[in-house]
């Protein structure tokens, strides 16, 4: 999973710009894939992976152009268009051939004003796409943790599992991030929380070799 934080030495302000948005779209469509398949753990490794101090990627403004209109406007986190398509009659909640929501995607791209905006305006929040992730889990794929704890705040489900049985947790333990992990965790997610193969956020940080994610879950062992 393309978590890497690396950059040329030497590039435009348009290259960089490209690359942040191939990266976090690469990043959605791998995740599916991967949760479909159940093969999150190998696939993170060997698609490469950041220092667990430095794991939260660089979020883009620039939509993908087979969106909804709505959906563009939450990528950017354009309030104004937000507002304007809702009180036309744009559906809240219409999604994209992946099944996200205009929640999912400024969620993902780190809107957080216009995630709180769709939320007032009444987007389901734990509305699931294709591979049965929420807002909640995009989120936490790009490590966003205002987006989550605005999220949970609202009384989103931190329990909710994809189609794979995959938390939150399971996700941000996957792709070694120790600090959200622990927020998770203290917001109430379950350690111990075991996805359609049986495995735990604990395998996934050991398999993907995330040492400070390993450690914090390792503080939680599972009850005799």
């Amino acid at each position: 999973m393309p978590y890497t934080m690396t950059r040329p030495n030497r590039c435009s302000a348009t290259h960089r710009s490209n690359s942040r948005t191939h990266r976090l779209r690469a990043t959605w469509r791998v995740a599916a894939t991967l949760i479909v398949s159940g093969a999150l753990a190998l696939n993170i490794a060997a698609c490469g992976k950041a220092p667990e101090k430095n794991n939260v990627p660089v979020k883009s403004e620039t939509p993908a152009s087979s969106e909804p209109p709505l959906s563009q406007a939450a990528v950017r986190g354009d309030l104004n268009e937000i507002k304007a398509l809702l009180d036309a009659g744009a559906d809240v909640n219409a999604t994209d051939a992946m099944g996200r929501t205009p929640l999912h995607m400024a969620a993902f791209y780190g809107q957080l004003k216009a995630t709180e905006l769709l939320i007032a305006r009444s987007a389901d929040i734990d509305a699931k796409d294709r591979v049965g992730m929420t807002a909640l889990h995009a989120a936490v794929l790009s490590g966003g943790r205002q987006e989550v704890q605005l999220l949970l705040d609202k009384k989103a489900d931190i329990a909710i599992k994809s189609d794979s049985g995959q938390t939150a947790l399971h996700l941000a333990a996957a792709t070694g991030q120790p600090k959200l992990s622990r927020f998770l965790i203290e917001r109430g997610a379950d350690p111990q929380s075991k996805d359609a193969k049986g495995k735990t956020p604990l395998f996934y940080a050991r398999q993907n070799q995330h040492p400070l994610t390993t450690a914090l879950l390792e503080q939680y062992p599972a009850e005799r």
